[in-house]
């Protein structure tokens, strides 16, 4: 009870500071838009908005934590998760294009899980954000969606970025926890995006799995059921493989 009342407390803090958050931006965003500034000042004024980006997502992410201490109010559904990763991919088009990131996708026919839209979002969207600030600019991010053929949607996000080390990854879903290359400030991360995609993974009855070295990039797997009363699957779709995991996360006593 002393740890629902204190997320729900985080949570309500969390939502009086988006507004006031909002409206700094929107005056420095302003202000940018004098093509008279001096460069020191516009890169300062530049810098100030990817923080504030970045507390934004921080918030975002409190806000999460706290819609899951009442999960009995989350609606699940048939979702097909095509349509929920389009939207994923188009928010984080400016990055992958900043950072010249070279992307693959590759979707099954069949993508039906039983969740919530929106916290299926929610799990792309970080695993793929995650994916790409951890990759060095001229990298490479795959994205794979496709049934296990043992009652599971697939969904794999592989990169070629810096990787986590080994003493790292048992304590990557940790709130706030950063490892010592695989989870610094300057890559802008919150230090709470696992941590939400490791809940709602859970809260969908799911799977995740980890396996990463060191600079040679990380592959984030997410086992989701699949959704109620569909028919059975294609006999003619051949099975894909699913690659070696090196460590699973999804045991909970």
């Amino acid at each position: 009870e002393a740890l629902t009342s204190q997320k729900q407390f985080i949570g309500n803090i969390a939502h009086e500071l988006r507004t006031p958050l909002s409206t700094i931006k929107m005056n420095t965003e302003v202000t940018l838009l004098d093509d008279h500034l001096e460069k020191r000042l516009r890169d300062t004024l530049l810098s100030n908005i990817e923080e504030l980006d970045r507390v934004s997502d921080i918030i975002n992410n409190l806000l999460t934590v706290n819609a899951l201490v009442r999960p009995e109010h989350i609606e699940f559904k048939n979702v097909d998760l095509g349509p929920i990763a389009d939207p994923v991919l188009r928010k984080l088009q400016p990055l992958i294009e900043r950072k010249h990131i070279t992307t693959k996708e590759q979707r099954a026919d069949y993508r039906i899980v039983w969740g919530n839209p929106s916290a299926l979002e929610q799990i792309l969207t970080n695993i793929l954000k995650n994916a790409i600030l951890y990759t060095p600019d001229d990298g490479r991010v795959s994205l794979t969606i496709e049934p296990d053929f043992q009652g599971n949607i697939v969904v794999t996000v592989q990169d070629s970025g810096i990787g986590i080390a080994q003493k790292d990854l048992f304590r990557i879903f940790e709130p706030f926890y950063r490892g010592d290359t695989s989870r610094t400030r300057r890559q802008g991360g919150s230090g709470l995006g696992l941590t939400i995609v490791s809940e709602l993974v859970h809260l969908h009855n799911g799977k995740i799995t980890i396996q990463s070295a060191i600079k040679r990039g990380t592959t984030v797997t997410v086992l989701l059921p699949t959704g109620k009363n569909e028919n059975a699957l294609d006999p003619d779709l051949k099975k894909s493989d699913v690659g070696e995991i090196a460590v699973d996360f999804s045991s909970r006593t």
